[in-house]
């Protein structure tokens, strides 16, 4: 077993980044049912419009999973 030393503790927060050239949220959508999957997109329309789609052409898959890509910064508080 190693040990591993601790040289200070330190307090971090954590958050959604907001760098101005911080990629956008992505987003997907996935069928419950079949597990068929839209493109990410940057825009949740996009995606929506694919679920519209996809239950209009397979009336009985009526569930969907979102699936979102948040990018996080964490940071050392002084």
């Amino acid at each position: 077993m190693s040990a591993y030393p601790v040289i200070r503790s330190a307090n971090w927060l954590i958050g959604p980044e907001t760098a101005p050239e911080a990629p956008r949220m992505v987003f997907e959508m996935e069928c419950m049912r079949c597990d068929e999957a839209s493109q990410a997109s940057e825009e949740f329309e996009d995606v929506r419009d694919w679920a519209f789609r996809h239950v209009g052409r397979n009336p009985s898959h009526t569930g969907f999973r979102e699936i979102i890509h948040r990018f996080w910064r964490a940071r050392l508080l002084s």
